[in-house]
């Protein structure tokens, strides 16, 4: 008989708390692929590439294959608008579909669990893209607002507007991607829940939606019932020092998102100002100081609260490196994320023990094992580990442990 990895987890969940961490009986090698759910038992850490591959990294579908999430642009399918100029075009030409539906197949066969996901922009649109005086731009008192710098908002309260980008999304699922993305998700559901109706009634249920919640943890609940994912970009994170409010909010979102769920959480290295944005000449390079802490706290917090992909980027330019510990599976958890305190959660994996003491913390968390496991972050081994305020421990189980 052959058993399902969540079959297997719950087998080994009792063993698994009773001896405190366990090496678990079964290997990446072992995940099954069924269909549309084929990626629900990717192991973890699932990292997810927003846009852009990592620093020094070609554009090859060699380099995207390497994520458990790909979020892209149409471009890097090939996919071209059927119209010019391209915001009135109405999906993708034909030619440039069946192109992209190789390119996709091509990404299945480098890696048959990825999750690809593919950006139909909304809420703005190059100024070349539409007439100047076109009905779908929003004004404000006459002109044409501005978002980032060459581009302007589109109305989206506009009817023709939702219309017109769910034709594009239609078109972009023939391209045989998983999913679309859609950024800048706004507090707006006089807007937002006739436009997913609409969508979910052309796409159909299987098709994944990704959002961008930006900042804002659990403002976009009315919206939750038509996705299957929330991306969570850094702001939230900023100088927070107090972690029960949103742990619960997000946790509390999950439970709406339809199956299966795809949620991201992004940390950025860089927080202040504008980094990151257009015009930033230091956009896409690494940092001077690196945050390495960061970078294990936030990465530990993604693993410790719930079932999310996670990135650590620079900045809004989504720049990153790929760390050693993105390499080091741990399987798939065997039991609910667990609070040990104010700032304390950890979560037990199939092949590891996940502790995190978020920033704000008053004091280091202690861990004590009854055997030797490594720290994927650090390469630190022993059975004893500290966790200072605002760091994180991924460990992993030594041979024999």
């Amino acid at each position: 008989m052959r058993f399902t990895t969540r079959q297997l987890a719950a087998a080994l969940t009792a063993a698994v708390l009773a001896a405190g961490l366990a090496p678990s009986a079964h290997g990446a090698a072992d995940w099954e692929t069924a269909g549309s759910a084929r990626f629900e038992d990717t192991p973890y850490p699932r990292i997810a590439m927003l846009w852009r591959p990592g620093r020094g990294d070609d554009y090859s579908l060699e380099r995207h294959a390497r994520y458990d999430l790909i979020l892209t642009g149409p471009w890097r399918l090939r996919l071209q608008f059927n119209d010019d100029p391209p915001g009135l075009a109405t999906g993708f030409t034909p030619e440039s579909i069946e192109t992209a539906q190789e390119r996709v197949e091509t990404l299945r066969e480098l890696n048959p669990n990825a999750v690809i996901l593919v950006e139909i922009y909304f809420y703005e649109y190059q100024e070349a893209w539409l007439p100047e005086d076109h009905p779908w731009w929003l004004r404000v008192d006459g002109e044409r607002e501005q978002f980032w710098p060459g581009t302007y908002r589109l109305d989206w309260n506009n009817p023709e507007v939702q219309e017109h980008i769910v034709s594009r999304t239609l078109s972009l699922k023939e391209a045989g991607v998983d999913g679309v993305f859609y950024d800048n998700l706004r507090n707006e559901p006089d807007a937002w829940v006739p436009f997913l109706e609409k969508l979910r009634e052309a796409v159909g249920d299987d098709f994944l939606v990704l959002a961008n919640s930006g900042y804002a943890v659990g403002q976009h609940d009315f919206a939750a019932p038509f996705l299957n994912g929330f991306m969570y970009e850094s702001g939230w994170s900023h100088g927070r020092e107090e972690w029960d409010e949103t742990i619960a909010a997000k946790q509390h979102t999950e439970t709406l998102l339809r199956e299966p769920r795809i949620s991201v959480i992004e940390q950025f290295e860089i927080t202040e100002g504008r980094a990151g944005w257009p015009g930033d000449p230091d956009r896409g390079e690494p940092p001077a100081e690196r945050d390495h802490q960061a970078r294990r706290w936030s990465m530990a917090y993604a693993l410790a609260i719930g079932d999310y992909f996670y990135l650590f980027a620079d900045d809004t330019s989504h720049a990153h490196d790929w760390f050693p510990e993105y390499d080091r599976k741990i399987g798939m958890p065997v039991g609910e994320p667990e609070q040990l305190g104010s700032h304390v959660w950890r979560r037990r994996y199939d092949n590891a023990l996940v502790v995190v003491n978020l920033p704000g913390a008053d004091e280091s968390h202690q861990v004590t094992l009854d055997h030797p496991a490594e720290d994927a972050f650090t390469g630190e081994t022993g059975e004893t580990f500290t966790v200072p305020s605002g760091d994180g421990r991924v460990l992993i189980p030594l041979d024999g442990g």
